[in-house]
């Protein structure tokens, strides 16, 4: 079951790991629908965790995130949504790359 947090800073703010790892960006326009929310996709490097960040006004948080598994490495993270360029952005690309995450996880995401 994939962890939330309310909004990035929270995120970051429950793990001090977070702070100094470099994040690879993967996909920004990741979808519920066709009209529904959109949402930005990450790879925290140092904890191996992959999320989702719901887009809404930085004033607001910046919108609820989800953490959706963890990956050992970043070969594991590419093995696991190889395609992704071609699927983000599509109506339904957020329940792919929830699927594609859950499928290949290996270690529950950092508390």
């Amino acid at each position: 079951m994939p962890i939330r947090f309310p909004s990035l800073a929270a995120f970051y703010a429950s793990h001090a790991d977070r702070f100094a790892s470099p994040e690879i960006d993967v996909g920004l326009r990741w979808r519920d629908g066709t009209d529904g929310p959109t949402y930005r996709a990450a790879w925290v490097r140092d904890t191996g965790e992959l999320y989702l960040l719901r887009h809404e006004h930085p004033e607001a948080g910046g919108g609820q995130l989800e953490v959706l598994g963890r990956f050992t490495c970043r070969d594991q993270l590419d093995a696991a949504i190889r395609g992704y360029e071609h699927v983000c952005g599509e109506p339904r690309s957020a329940a792919w790359l929830r699927a594609r995450a859950a499928g290949a996880r290996t270690h529950e995401p950092v508390g």
